[in-house]
This record gives structure tokens, sequence and C-alpha cells, in this order.
């Protein structure tokens, strides 16, 4: 069952606007340094380039909008309010920002004391988002599945950015030792543990909310968050103690996750009560796809010890499957609580008598247009096959695929920025008129 929706604690409308609002701006960033320095940097996986424009996406688009996210469902779905979430957003907001961006221009100009402008913002930034989300959760009375994930998807957090500032300060100090082996743990933590974990706590709720479906089985909510996180655990250990066998049983275990929560979103996604597609749910799909083709992809190279092409998996995980949901909520998130705003604004309003004073607000659907966000899928769509592509024939397919993933970025930049606009030009309208 959904947890109940506490529409009264959602927090001030700038509080997620501002992570939201800020993702496709690093993803922008990501494709114009993509398109800066060519092909070339894909050519082996430790490029600095290829490493910055990963940063950019993951710190910058994909943690930025996930952090934004958290601080509106929280309240939202969980009824766990968040003191003070201006001062809040601003002091992980602001860290996050020059953190995401000194860290990607470390990797870019090779400056040392970058590395170390970076771990401090962003040790900073993560510190105090974990531990009072943390607190948050812990000391909630609620009890749905979300929040046992959400919990397990922050301790995956604090692994990954733990992994993330020692390998950093490698970089930062020469004195200090450069672990590269500990590089595809934070890797893997980050996309699977962070990512996929909290993904799937916000799958649970927000598909049979918006998208008028059933619910995921119960056994599945119980066991697939807990399955993955062990299966990094042992994965972990397999790693750090060249324990072979363990290693096979930790990929095999994972993949089965990866495949199950695709087929099943996909599953619940097509038994939908609502007939009508929208954008979100494309998205949806398209994530899934996706993570059905990393899936298959990863173990069938496993399987016949074959050396895949450097830029296929991160095109699938990051672009493929985790930019494709967080895109595709953006236009539910933002449409949502601008209508959420304006209607309790409207609502004290007439609770004081004043029911001239009430301003229009749209439905969900006309605050950003449907006709605006598909054509935006539809970008984003060809910049993942361009990508793909382009892991494969580099020379013929980069520089189109740089060029459409920054044209699908502007596009969602431009779609967001619409919707704060028409928010803030209705407050405005109304504060002209109390």
């Amino acid at each position: 069952m959904r947890a109940d929706l506490s529409l009264q604690q959602a927090p001030p409308f700038s509080v997620p606007a501002r992570f939201l609002v800020s993702a496709p701006l690093f993803g922008l960033i990501a494709a114009l340094t993509l398109l800066w320095y060519g092909p070339e940097i894909i050519s082996h996986r430790w490029t600095p380039e290829i490493l910055a424009v990963t940063h950019f996406l993951t710190l910058g688009f994909l943690t930025m909008s996930m952090f934004g996210a958290m601080l509106q469902l929280l309240p939202v779905l969980m009824g766990m309010v968040i003191p003070h979430p201006v001062l809040f957003s601003s002091l992980v907001h602001t860290p996050l920002v020059l953190g995401s961006l000194s860290l990607g221009l470390a990797w870019l100009l090779q400056i040392n004391i970058l590395f170390l402008v970076a771990i401090s913002f962003l040790g900073f930034s993560f510190t105090i988002f974990i531990i009072v989300v943390a607190e948050r959760l812990l000391q909630s009375a609620n009890r749905h599945v979300t929040r046992s994930m959400m919990i397990l998807a922050l301790v995956a957090l604090l692994i990954t950015a733990s992994l993330g500032i020692y390998l950093s300060m490698g970089h930062g100090w020469q004195s200090f030792p450069l672990a590269r082996q500990l590089t595809d743990l934070h890797l893997s933590w980050g996309l699977f543990g962070w990512v996929l974990l909290l993904i799937m706590a916000v799958a649970y709720q927000v598909i049979p909310m918006f998208q008028i479906t059933d619910e995921y089985p119960v056994l599945h909510q119980r066991l697939m968050g807990w399955a993955v996180f062990v299966a990094m655990l042992n994965l972990s250990i397999a790693n750090l103690w060249q324990l072979e066998n363990l290693k096979i049983i930790s990929i095999a275990l994972l993949a089965v996750c990866l495949m199950t929560f695709a087929l099943t979103t996909l599953w619940v996604l097509h038994k939908r009560r609502r007939q009508l597609a929208d954008t979100t749910m494309r998205f949806w799909q398209l994530a899934m796809v996706s993570l059905l083709l990393l899936t298959s992809s990863w173990l069938l190279t496993n399987l016949i010890n074959i050396e895949p092409p450097v830029f296929l998996y991160g095109a699938l995980m990051i672009h493929g499957f985790a930019m494709s949901i967080i895109n595709g909520m953006m236009y539910k998130i933002i449409p949502f609580i601008i209508w959420l705003h304006l209607s309790v604004q409207n609502k004290n309003l007439r609770d004081k008598g004043e029911r001239t004073s009430q301003v229009k607000v749209p439905h969900m659907r006309k605050i950003i247009p449907e006709t605006a966000s598909l054509w935006q899928f539809r970008s984003h769509l060809a910049s993942l096959v361009l990508l793909l592509l382009a892991a494969l024939w580099p020379h013929w397919f980069f520089y189109p695929a740089a060029l459409v993933f920054a044209l699908a970025q502007s596009f969602l930049l431009l779609n967001l920025s619409k919707a704060v606009y028409f928010y803030n030009a209705k407050i405005t309208e109304l504060s002209a008129v109390t």
C-alpha cells in the first residue's frame, strides 16, 4: 500500500526546484565537454576527460536531481518534515554545485588542488544530507518499504562518497596512495547501490500513483532492495579479497535483481488502468529496456570473456537507465509541486473569503505541455541510440551523439525553466492582489 500523501507538509517550491533545474545544466556541460574533446576521450575508460564527463553526470545530474526529489517526496509521500528546509537545501545544493564543478575541472585541467577543493565541498554536502535525512527516516513511524530502501540507498551513498573521497585524495596529494583497485567498487556502489536502490524505492510509490497501476508484488518490494544490497556487499568482499567464486555468485544475483526489476516494471506499466500513455511512462519504459540491454550485454561479455566497448555500459546505465527515469520524473514532480503550491495559495485565499483574488491553476499536464516533453523525449531517445552507436563506431557517430545529447539537455532545461517562470508569474500575480 502506498504511503498516505501529506500535501500540507510539502517544502517551499524553491527547495526541490533549485536541484531539479540545476541538473540539466550539468547534463549540458557534460555534452559540451564531449563535443570539445572529441572521440579520443573514449579510447579507454581512464581518460581524464571521460572521468570528468562521468562525474558531471553522476554528481551534477543524477545526485543533484535525486537530492531534490527526496526533499520533495519525503514530506509528501512519507510525512517526514525536514527542519528549516530552505536553509538546509541551500547548505546541500551550493556545495554540491561547487564540488561537482571543481571535480570535473580537476580532471579536465589536471590541477591537483581542485581535487581537494572538490573533496571539501562534496564531503560537506553529502555529510549534511546523509545525517539529516537518515535521522528523519530512522525516527519516522512510517514503516513503508520505501523507507527501508531509502535507508539502504543512503548507506550506499555513504560508501560511494567515502570511496570517492579516498580516491580523490590520491589525486590531490602525491604522497597519498592512489588505490585504483577501488574505482570499480566506487562506480558500482554509486550506480547499483545509491542510484538503483533509490529509483526502486521511488518506483514503488510513484508508478502506482502517477501511472494508475497495480502495486508491485509484495514479495518483490520486501526482498529486492535487500537482495541488491547483499549482492553489492558480497561483490565488494569478492573484489577486495580476490574470491572468484563469490564474485560470480554476486554478479549473478545482481543480474537477476536487475532483470526482475526491469521486467516487473514493464509488466506493471503494461497492465496500467490509464490507457493514455504520457511522456513519463515512455521514459520509464526506455529505462527498463536499457536496464535489460545492460544486464544482457554484461552477462554475455562475462560469459564469453570478451572486453566490451568502453562507452557501452556507461551509456546504458547512466544515460539509458538512470537519466531516463529522472528525466521522466521531472515532468511529474515539477508540475505537481507547482499545482500543489498554487492550489494551497488559492485555498488560503478562499479561507479568508477572498475568492476573487484566486489565480487559475491549470491541469498538471498543461504546466509543461505534453508536446514539449514529447519532443524532448525523442531527442533523449535519439541521443541514446547515437551514444550506443558511438560506443561501437566512435569516428562515425561520436559528434552526432554529443550534439543531440546537448540538444536533449537544452530542451529539458528550457521546459523546466518555463515551468518555473510560470510559477513565479502566478506568485507575483497573487502578491499583487493580496
